[in-house]
């Protein structure tokens, strides 16, 4: 069994998300469906309503944050009651290329951890930042998406990182609390960077995504049936069986995301 654990089903056009619906019916894989906004996260709830193998993720990407509203705040503190297939908030975080100010994304993220934490639900993490805006003034010797996470979470068991693409001291940041760590279709891309960090990523800990259909492949849009794709790389890399890493990675979502089945 195969376990997309971020993509973005809510997103994608019609006929993919035909096809992709019909695709996991019929191997009997499972994916986590992460919304990005109000809209796609009513949508998400919808779609894990209608097929048993969806589970939903409430987001509000970044790109969102100048919409953020205190109505919209209380709008998914009730979306969160409303569904038991809702497994994660997220994806939230901070992201340098947003247009809102890094400042104000800190307090709209941290509210959001708030809900998390009020919640008792895991928390899908998007981090992407530059090299000038890694670590917090205040908090100079900590990335500073770890320092605003460490304010609500003594440990990272409910935290996951999506799409990671950082270096191996900072997997070992996450790990080192507890915290999953999710690979994407860019390992295809094979960044030195991203595949010494899959290397070094326990399997206790290891989960594997497509992001899609944001995740580009040789600059098309990808699936979530290009899971199988991340599945053999990371079979290869690690030198585990197929069949042993689906099982260990099904173990983990199962673990992590607690609803699943």
């Amino acid at each position: 069994m195969l376990v997309d654990s971020h993509c973005h089903l809510n997103s994608l056009s019609d006929d993919i998300s035909l096809k992709t619906v019909d695709w996991f019916k019929v191997c009997g894989n499972k994916l986590i469906d992460s919304s990005i906004d109000l809209k796609t996260s009513q949508k998400t709830i919808q779609l894990s309503k209608k097929y048993p193998f969806v589970y939903s993720s409430l987001g509000f990407h970044p790109f969102s944050y100048n919409d953020f509203s205190d109505q919209i705040y209380q709008e998914y503190r009730t979306l969160l009651q409303t569904n038991n297939k809702i497994v994660a908030l997220g994806e939230i975080g901070l992201d340098y290329k947003a247009k809102t100010s890094l400042s104000k994304q800190e307090n709209i993220f941290k509210k959001w951890l708030k809900l998390a934490k009020e919640n008792n639900i895991v928390v899908l993490i998007h981090n992407r930042l530059d090299k000038d805006n890694w670590y917090s003034g205040k908090y100079p010797d900590r990335p500073r998406i770890l320092a605003a996470l460490d304010q609500f979470f003594s440990n990272y068991q409910n935290i996951v990182f999506h799409c990671f693409s950082y270096s191996p001291d900072f997997l070992q940041q996450i790990v080192d609390k507890g915290g999953f760590v999710s690979f994407s279709l860019n390992l295809l891309r094979k960044n030195k960077k991203i595949i010494n960090s899959l290397k070094k990523c326990p399997l206790e800990k290891l989960l594997l995504e497509t992001d899609s259909p944001y995740m580009r492949i040789k600059g098309e849009l990808s699936s979530p049936q290009d899971i199988k794709s991340v599945y053999s790389y990371v079979s290869e890399l690690k030198d585990i069986s197929q069949k042993d890493l689906e099982d260990k990675v099904f173990s983990n979502a199962k673990k992590i995301f607690k609803k699943i089945r």
